[in-house]
Formats: C-alpha cells, structure tokens, sequence
C-alpha cells in the first residue's frame, strides 16, 4: 500500500567519455569496425544472437568472464571462428579501451522473466562511450524511449541491424547526442533523482 517511485540504474558517463581517448588494447586484432559484447557470457544470453553476429562474417569481440556450464559446444563454435575474439574479464578501469575498438555494442539477452526486470548497465555505457548499439527489446530499452536505441529480437534481424550500425558512420554530432542520452542517465542525475524524492537538497544546490 506504499506509493514507490522508480529510481533506474544510471552509468559512469564520466569514465566513458574518455572512450575515445583510452589505450587501444593489445590483446584485439579483428579487422575494423567491430560489434562488440562488454559482459557475463553467461544463460543470461541469447547465443543465437551472437551466432547470427558472427555468421556475417563481420568482427565480434567478446569481453567478460564466462560461466563454464553455458552451452559449451555451441561457445567453443563461435569461439573458434577466426572473425571472433573472447579477451576473458577485464577491470572496470579497462573498459574503455575495449570499447574504443568497437564500432557498434551488444546487449542480446533472451526473453526471460530475470531480463525483463532488467536494467544492463551496457546499454548506458555504450551511449557514454558515444557507441551504436544493438539490444533485444527489453521494458528497460522502451522505459529509455530513444530513436538512438536499436532493438530487434529474431536471430536475422539482429543480426542485419548489427550489420547496418556496423556501416552507419560515428560523427561528431551523433556521439554528442549519444553521451547527452547517457548523461541524462548518470549516477549523477540519479543521485538527484534520489535526494529529491527524499526532500533533499542535490550537492550542487547545497553550495
């Protein structure tokens, strides 16, 4: 019987407006521009997804730790295929120079009751590193409710938006707009977001 407000996940748009400016990684070397996954490779995912990626031939480079018990055939296909890299878990601090190698980000998590109550932090991050991306059609996505966002669910469809990202050019202007989205989504402006539901003062309104 209490009213609940919804105070979402934000990002770190601060440490991923330095994407483009981070070290490249030297443990990369896919042909750009790549379509890349920063996450648990996990039963959280949708590999059918991921297979129709890297059918295309296109680059996909996987960064994350993986659950050993998921699908370990299927993953040893797609990680042999010479068009896909698996860099194994990285520190957070590390995540930029990752995503600087990429063109376009991931996040293809199956229909499951777990993801619909989801908010993946990738998705905000991505749009702070001024990446496109491609994600599955989650509540979370449309709660976010930009014509910057890809979704697409079927295996094909994913996989042809990945491919149409992939060959959409990254100016100026559309990564501004992508960092603006993300920095409306930070864990500043959700810190805000909190202190004004509880009647508080925001640390900028307080000096």
């Amino acid at each position: 019987g209490k009213h609940a407000v919804l105070v979402a996940n934000g990002c770190d748009d601060t440490l991923f407006a330095t994407t483009d400016e981070a070290p490249l990684p030297d443990d990369v070397d896919l042909p750009a521009p790549i379509a890349g996954f920063i996450g648990h490779l996990s039963d959280r995912i949708d590999l059918a997804l991921l297979e129709a990626v890297a059918a295309t031939g296109r680059s996909l480079l996987l960064v994350g730790p993986r659950q050993p018990t998921f699908e370990l055939g299927r993953m040893s296909r797609l990680l042999a295929r010479p068009n896909v890299r698996w860099v194994g878990p990285k520190p957070f601090e590390a995540l930029p120079s990752y995503l600087r190698a990429m063109h376009v980000g991931l996040t293809p998590y199956a229909n499951t009751d777990f993801n619909r109550a989801s908010f993946p932090l990738k998705t905000l991050e991505y749009l702070a590193g001024g990446r496109g991306f491609v994600e599955t059609d989650l509540p979370a996505v449309r709660w976010l409710d930009s014509i910057l966002i890809t979704a697409e669910t079927s295996p094909d469809r994913y996989a042809a938006a990945v491919v149409r990202a992939l060959d959409t050019p990254r100016t100026p202007a559309l990564t501004a707009e992508r960092r603006a989205l993300a920095s409306r989504h930070s864990w500043a402006a959700r810190t805000a977001e909190f202190a004004a539901v509880l009647g508080l003062r925001a640390p900028a309104e307080a000096r």
